[in-house]
């Protein structure tokens, strides 16, 4: 099931969705609904490169959960669990691994939330597509905590898990063991929405301490309207996490996991 989703995710991402327009359009192009239809593509492509849709996306996931600027006002919990995003291997011309840009931040939240209160750091999330080799994604971000300063008695790999839903799972079992029950759940804000869904449902009782914004003042210009790469990058991450919380909902349905 974990395999044909992902096999299934990218066709529902773009530039799929408008590469199978254009072929339509390409089939079909004597008809006169074939016309329409490419216009309809063209206004689609511009939209999704644009500042004004990539804010219309965005705000609502981040904006759900506010920022944990002082963690001990919510009373007593156990651990800080931060989910891993990505890390940059060592290939080519990069000379060491390092941590992508989400993981990079949500480290840096999950650092900040410890050095005000320290507590026990679970680091949850492994390998992801079994058609690439395992590059030890859990190792790295804990290593980076570790030298930052967090003792490394104080974190905790769970490399188990290939995505969100798992995560949960898995971190429930760590939870349980250690006779733990509340927690701050750290990752990016776009992405703690889906997140709390699932955790609260599999290994309650997760406290919201989202990082990572990216949605700042909105200010209308002219640039707002024109296509724009980095704007469509956040757009892809926007309708990733909407259909991530479409699939979660459905999972939790339908799930019988414990």
């Amino acid at each position: 099931m974990f395999l044909l989703k992902q096999f299934i995710k990218p066709f529902f991402l773009p530039p799929w969705p408008w590469l199978f327009l254009l072929v339509l359009v390409f089939l079909f192009w004597k008809r006169p609904w074939a016309r329409k239809l490419y216009g309809f593509t063209l206004l689609l492509v511009i939209a999704l490169h644009s500042g004004i849709v990539g804010y219309w996306l965005g705000y609502p996931l981040e904006s759900q959960y506010k920022p944990l600027l002082d963690p001990r006002t919510m009373g007593k919990y156990d651990a800080i669990v931060v989910l891993t995003s990505s890390i940059v291997p060592a290939e080519g011309l990069i000379p060491f691994t390092s941590l992508d840009h989400a993981m990079f931040r949500r480290c840096e939240e999950a650092l900040r939330l410890y050095q005000i209160q320290p507590r026990p750091i679970i680091v949850s999330g492994g390998h992801v597509n079994p058609l690439t080799p395992d590059r030890n994604e859990n190792q790295i971000p804990r290593d980076y905590l570790a030298k930052w300063g967090v003792p490394k008695e104080h974190l905790i790999g769970e490399a188990n898990s290939r995505d969100t839903f798992e995560s949960a799972v898995q971190v429930q079992k760590i939870l349980k063991q250690k006779g733990w029950k509340r927690y701050l759940l750290v990752t990016s804000a776009e992405h703690m929405p889906r997140s709390m869904l699932v955790f609260s449902a599999k290994a309650p009782e997760p406290i919201p301490a989202p990082g990572d914004f990216t949605i700042a003042k909105w200010q209308l210009g002219p640039n707002e309207f024109y296509p724009n790469i980095n704007v469509a990058r956040g757009i892809y991450y926007s309708l990733h996490e909407y259909l991530g919380l479409l699939n979660y909902h459905w999972r939790l349905h339908f799930s019988k996991e414990s």
